[in-house]
């Protein structure tokens, strides 16, 4: 039975728990939503295909490029859909938010998961130790496991927020209104060393190479620090203290899978 599991990820945790499903189900594709979104052509998913949405938790919700994703996504054809998101506390799914994108694209969300990852989102705190770093990513890969059973079982499974989860929920509407401006907070410090790897990751091309190793920001931003977590000297920071917060994405995210989950298209 095939699978298709598209995914979105900034850091490379949502693409670690696609990649740890895929291994353990035969017959499944990883489809990256940021390559499907520049082609920007309709996506038709096979007959009574096993259908996977992986992504990460922005502020209580979908990415605005994830939610926008089912607007190309028809549904009609496939025999199970399913969510996993990934997250940094323990909140849970934003599974209505799903369910109803699912549903206009044309079938029921069937199942919705939710796996802890380590945080990363330093504009608020720094990312984990190394130690616990380590341990969140054992316990999502025994998770995965049991979501993997209930993949071939095609069992139904929905949970939603938990109480802390609908309070937070509150803050994802004026971030979705205002993420797209989220890159007036990036500043480049003098210790960019005009590798570029900013512009070429940056899975919307929001970002242009400008002479003298200059940048500028198209105001297009998903708010996935990719540029600032992968950046190998720092260079980039957006405010506050995360000049000084240590950088992080998973431990076997590389440029080359940023680059690939966007059809390695790159900007000049």
């Amino acid at each position: 039975m095939k699978t298709i599991l598209y995914y979105f990820t900034g850091t490379g945790n949502s693409l670690a728990v696609a990649k740890a499903i895929s291994t353990r189900l035969p017959e499944t594709e990883l489809a990256p939503i940021p390559k499907l979104m520049l082609i920007g052509e309709k996506v038709t998913v096979p007959d009574d295909a096993n259908v996977g949405i992986v992504y990460p938790l922005y502020a209580m919700g979908l990415p605005k490029i994830v939610m926008n994703f089912f607007a190309l996504l028809d549904l009609s054809h496939a025999g199970y859909v399913f969510s996993v998101v990934t997250e940094g506390g323990k909140s849970g799914s934003p599974t209505k938010q799903i369910a109803a994108l699912s549903e206009k694209s044309g079938h029921i969300l069937n199942a919705a998961w939710w796996i802890q990852m380590p945080d990363n989102y330093i504009p608020f705190s720094a990312p984990p130790e190394k130690s616990v770093e380590k341990t969140i990513r054992e316990n999502a890969l025994r998770k995965v496991a049991v979501i993997v059973e209930d993949i071939k079982n095609r069992q139904n499974f929905i949970t939603g927020f938990n109480v802390l989860g609908n309070v937070l929920k509150l803050m994802y509407v004026p971030f979705i209104r205002n993420v797209n401006n989220f890159d007036k907070k990036f500043v480049v410090s003098p210790s960019c060393n005009g590798c570029q790897i900013c512009v070429r990751i940056c899975p919307v091309n929001n970002i242009r190479a400008l002479p003298h190793g200059k940048k500028e920001w198209l105001h297009k931003c998903e708010g996935c620090l990719a540029c600032l977590q992968f950046c190998p000297v720092e260079a980039l920071s957006c405010g506050g203290k995360t000049a000084n917060r240590p950088r992080y994405h998973h431990a076997n995210a590389t440029v080359e899978d940023m680059l690939e989950q966007k059809g390695s298209t790159e900007t000049n």
